[in-house]
């Protein structure tokens, strides 16, 4: 145990920090992976199941082209991802969504398919959202190699030599994903039909799975092909290396709107890991074996700041930052001297953290979680959420617009008649039924934009409301005026929902979507963001994360921030 797990060693009166700290795009866009991360949860989850992951079927020529099978055993059912590895040309690899050609497509399917359900897969996989999917599939998914990396490892590999360390930091995967759908797009099952099935109920579950065997499958390719190739002078990737790669993801603006739109599950999300924080800053005192931990993970995340590399000229300031701010708090005198003091965490973050970005004390939020996984059992399994399609309409105007003035005096403030106000718009693209980010001036289709101008919607509503009886019902309100349907609801929703609405203009001149991506894939444990504008970020997701071979190792879970000592 990392600290006396008494009620005597806890005080949970510490306060969570308030949504007008944490809802806002700057600090949602420098948090880091963590513990409720669904990528290591699912890695705690796989050693409870007792998983055992093996290679069912592997029709792979020497070429790399055909299909595979992984099967997964489970205490309770077994599955089975497919692959199918296609031959496409280089011009033909891109990371955009709307590409129609991949070097591998993958589904997670339920057992294992039979022979007329692997034909049906053959035919269907390759084309994705235009294929005809059977209901057993769980995740669709397709993959790049990595033109940066994958046939320079082969190479070395197939000659008996290890591949460089720094090329394998600096791109950090062999594969890229462009999309893993679930829950019922384009045909394949909807998650509302796993009830009874608890390892698969979880939040991203099946979609996190299908990217941890997709990192698996991407290993045993590469030392396969290695092989027909070199023959007996070729070697397999070192353990060492091949546990550094993960696999790549380029996520652009589709997913931004989740954080709007889904408001009860991010709400869930992101108090949840504040409840977290809350309770290690709760601690009143550690023991030296803790102490330890936290100062190894702050060591670790120090090593990762120096390791993560990008072009973006933003993020490499903040990181570079985030190097010098972590040097200095290592260096620090007093650093050992606080973690002994009563209330430790707290202690230690406050001392600090007027002197360092928010960059770096989300990443200290992150490390402060980490020793301390008994204390946030009830957090990780509760990061589902049921979203209702109605809210109760029993509030009257009154208290609506006492709701508005207490929680969204943020809105309140905003000059909505200035123009950097109405600076963009969103829309859904009409071919790939994506949204898209149009400029006010510039584009057409502003007719057709989606409402993510709360801030504006706020204002509109109060000029209304202010105008009504003050003792309307909700209700008599949205039937009235059914252009405050959407805001009436949203604003009801923060009432109990504090921290289900982000405290920014979503469509003025300053506003980063790739904040919002980062916010969303931060929970899903991604690491290494490498935005290549405002609008999309490459990430990795599992790197470092065990094999599926060490899955029943007491430290499974124990892998924060990894590095390549040597690089």
């Amino acid at each position: 145990m990392g600290f006396q797990n008494t009620k005597s060693n806890l005080d949970y009166n510490h306060p969570i920090r308030p949504p007008s700290t944490v809802m806002k795009l700057d600090r949602l866009g420098s948090f880091h992976q963590s513990r409720l991360s669904f990528t290591r949860r699912l890695i705690d989850d796989l050693k409870y199941q007792k998983s055992k992951i093996e290679i069912y079927q592997w029709d792979i020529d020497n070429s790399g082209i055909g299909s595979a099978i992984i099967k997964i055993a489970l205490k309770k059912e077994t599955l089975s991802l497919v692959i199918f590895c296609h031959s496409i040309n280089d011009e033909e690899r891109t990371d955009r969504v709307i590409a129609e050609k991949w070097d591998m497509t993958f589904s997670l399917f339920r057992g294992i398919p039979n022979k007329n359900e692997l034909n049906q897969l053959s035919k269907n996989l390759k084309i994705q959202e235009s294929g005809r999917h059977n209901s057993k599939q769980l995740t669709l998914s397709r993959a790049n190699k990595s033109q940066r990396i994958f046939e320079k490892v082969l190479n070395d590999l197939s000659i008996g030599k290890q591949p460089s360390e720094k090329l394998i930091n600096d791109v950090g995967y062999l594969v890229r994903t462009t999309a893993v759908y679930g829950n019922g797009k384009f045909g394949i099952e909807d998650f509302s039909k796993t009830n009874g099935h608890i390892f698969l109920q979880k939040p991203f579950q099946a979609e996190m799975l299908t990217v941890y065997l997709v990192r698996y499958f991407s290993i045993e390719l590469i030392n396969f092909l290695a092989k027909k190739k070199g023959g007996k002078k070729s070697v397999i990737l070192s353990k060492h290396l091949t546990k550094h790669l993960g696999v790549g993801n380029a996520t652009g603006l589709g997913m931004a709107p989740f954080l709007v739109n889904h408001q009860e599950l991010i709400h869930q999300w992101i108090y949840n890991r504040e409840t977290a924080i809350s309770r290690v800053f709760s601690i009143k005192r550690l023991n030296k074996k803790t102490q330890n931990k936290i100062i190894n993970y702050i060591h670790q995340a120090f090593k990762y700041s120096l390791q993560w590399k990008v072009d973006d000229k933003l993020q490499s300031k903040k990181i570079k930052k985030l190097n010098s701010d972590l040097k200095k708090i290592l260096q620090n005198k007093e650093l050992t001297k606080l973690l002994n003091f009563h209330y430790p965490i707290k202690r230690f973050f406050n001392f600090f953290k007027d002197d360092i970005t928010l960059e770096t004390q989300e990443i200290l939020n992150s490390i402060f979680i980490e020793p301390f996984p008994e204390l946030l059992e009830d957090l990780i399994n509760n990061m589902g959420a049921e979203e209702k399609k109605s809210v109760l309409i029993s509030y009257t105007v009154n208290d609506i617009l006492e709701i508005i003035k207490d929680n969204f005096n943020w809105a309140i403030k905003i000059d909505t008649s200035k123009p950097e106000e109405n600076y963009c718009f969103w829309y859904t693209s009409q071919t790939k039924l994506e949204p898209r980010l149009g400029i006010t001036k510039k584009d057409a289709g502003i007719e057709k934009q989606l409402p993510f101008d709360i801030a504006h919607q706020i204002k509109q509503a109060v000029n209304t409301l202010n105008k009504l009886p003050s003792n309307m019902t909700a209700a008599e309100v949205m039937i009235n005026h059914p252009e405050l349907r959407n805001i009436i609801k949203r604003v009801i929703i923060n009432k109990s929902m504090p921290y289900s609405e982000i405290q920014n203009n979503l469509i003025g001149k300053d506003m980063r979507p790739i904040d919002i991506l980062r916010c969303k894939l931060s929970f899903f444990g991604a690491s290494k963001f490498d935005p290549k504008s405002n609008l999309w970020t490459r990430i990795t997701l599992f790197q470092g994360a065990p094999l599926p071979n060490e899955l029943r190792k007491s430290n499974v879970n124990d892998w924060l921030f990894p590095n390549l000592s040597n690089v």
